[in-house]
């Protein structure tokens, strides 16, 4: 055979047992292949699914790095320019920024400061509630400095002036933190259609102790302020709870009188009472509208009180009744940042004090809000009516008793009074404004003709008349922020004498949270 074609033969036999041999360890290794495969496989997903997430995660930075940037350059865009100088050296006026820039970029900044915080509010602890409902606590810590050039009936918080008497102390100064709030708003389920809801606050205004001496501790106990649940439909509010009167649903702006609002006792029906209203609107346009509101109510009444009976009009079995009509126009950019509201009302109740005596308790009503301009605004209270002690009128009596002079025997009338107050209040810019008041609540001396008091009367309840006048400034460099500085001027009147004078200075801080 020929060498060439005998070694060519030998190279193809070897060529195909190479072949025969790689196949059989192929299959007898492809079981472990199989497995190398599937975990290539899982490894795969586990890595696409790692990529998926990071990519999730840089779009997020992304959009929030734009954000970022575009607040950064609206507030280069809104920083003032330097002017440049005009031909011959002279300033160009109309180069130079806007008067607004500065206080716009403020306000940038302040929305920057609340974004960053309602950030951070999501990681913070939630209030979890049993009915797992969305509640909201908000508050204020409020500390009051007081000096008072004169004898008041509460140094903390005055409403009346009194006679100033040899040998006593004609003044005091002291600072207060009772005024202090805690609020509760609590938001629930739709029930027929309506949005459900309800607040409560809190202040530590409530009893104080006193010493041997006479004086009263600084301490105060937690007490209840105004309590109210809602239910809300587009057009109708059924409210009940623990509130003021809705005939005089206005007060001044004071942080110096929050426990109990400003000008009380001066020409302001503010007492809270138990409450059942409800309110009607009648929509005249988007943004003019009427209201009309009705409720019953149990006003408490200072001074009239005993161990069964919580006020006289309980113990006359019938609520008082009370109702309102108003006409509001929404006339600021908002719809709601400089409404005018006219409105009116009227309440009637009765006061049982024995089966010879029982009083019917009245009142007519007008409260107004007109915005003069931009930053202007007028506001204010009016009232006429009898027995409105209960309520905070006619110097917080409902009724006088003595003898009669012409007949010898004892009797008891009604209070007749009137009253109100106004203010103006200038806003400077959205952090500083200012506010001027007057108010003034006179129980009529014709109460007091032909009736001999008992001398061993109250001696508050012989005053007949109190006006006062407020001022201040209030300066919200943030939000949470609040500096007052505020002057009070008391006088009040006996029902003969000459008035008795309180000047009242108080510088109020506080923290909103």
């Amino acid at each position: 055979m020929d060498p060439f074609n005998s070694n060519l033969h030998s190279r193809r036999r070897s060529s195909f047992c190479a072949a025969v041999a790689c196949l059989l360890l192929s299959m007898l290794h492809s079981p472990t292949l199989h497995a190398q495969a599937a975990a290539t496989t899982a490894d795969a997903q586990r890595i696409a699914d790692i990529e998926r997430r990071l990519n999730e995660v840089t779009a997020t930075l992304t959009q929030s790095l734009q954000e970022i940037q575009d607040l950064r350059a609206q507030l280069a865009a809104l920083q003032p320019q330097p002017a440049k100088p005009a031909p011959g050296g002279t300033e160009n006026a109309s180069s130079s920024a806007p008067k607004d820039d500065h206080q716009a970029i403020q306000d940038i900044q302040e929305r920057q400061d609340t974004l960053e915080a309602e950030v951070k509010q999501h990681e913070q602890i939630k209030v979890e509630t049993v009915s797992k409902y969305p509640l909201r606590v908000s508050g204020l810590v409020l500390f009051n400095a007081f000096a008072n050039a004169g004898v008041v009936d509460n140094v903390e918080l005055p409403i009346l002036a009194l006679p100033r008497y040899p040998n006593s102390s004609h003044g005091s100064v002291g600072a207060t933190v009772r005024q202090t709030l805690l609020n509760l708003e609590a938001t629930g389920p739709k029930l027929g259609g309506a949005r459900s809801s309800a607040e409560a606050s809190v202040d530590f205004f409530g009893g104080v102790s006193t010493n041997a001496s006479g004086y009263a501790a600084a301490t105060g106990l937690i007490r209840l302020r105004q309590a109210q649940a809602s239910l809300d439909w587009d057009k109708t509010t059924v409210q009940a709870g623990y509130t003021g009167p809705l005939i005089s649903p206005l007060s001044p702006t004071s942080y110096a009188t929050v426990a109990a609002p400003a000008l009380s006792g001066s020409g302001n029906l503010w007492t809270w009472s138990p409450q059942l209203r409800v309110e009607q609107r009648l929509p005249l346009s988007d943004r003019q509208r009427f209201a009309l509101e009705a409720g019953l109510i149990f006003p408490q009444s200072p001074g009239y009180t005993s161990a069964e009976l919580d006020s006289p009009v309980e113990a006359s079995r019938r609520p008082g009744v009370e109702g309102r009509v108003s006409y509001r126009a929404d006339t600021g950019p908002t719809g709601a940042s400089h409404p005018f509201v006219l409105g009116i009302g009227g309440y009637s109740a009765s006061q049982y004090y024995s089966s010879s005596t029982q009083i019917h308790a009245w009142a007519v009503t007008a409260d107004w809000q007109i915005p003069v301009f931009k930053a202007l605004a007028v506001t204010g209270e009016f009232y006429r009516g009898r027995a409105l002690g209960g309520l905070g009128g006619g110097a917080y009596k409902d009724v006088l008793s003595g003898t009669d002079t012409v007949t010898g025997l004892p009797r008891t009338v009604g209070a007749d009074t009137v009253g109100g107050w106004s203010q103006l209040k200038l806003r400077f810019s959205p952090t500083f404004e200012s506010n001027a008041a007057f108010g003034i609540d006179d129980a009529l001396s014709g109460n007091f003709d032909g009736l001999v008091l008992s001398t061993t009367t109250n001696p508050l309840e012989l005053n007949a008349r109190t006006s006062s006048v407020i001022g201040n400034l209030i300066f919200r460099p943030k939000t949470y922020l609040i500096f007052s500085p505020e002057y009070r001027r008391i006088l009040s009147w006996r029902y003969t004498g000459a008035a008795s004078i309180a000047n009242i200075f108080t510088i109020t801080a506080g923290y909103q949270f």
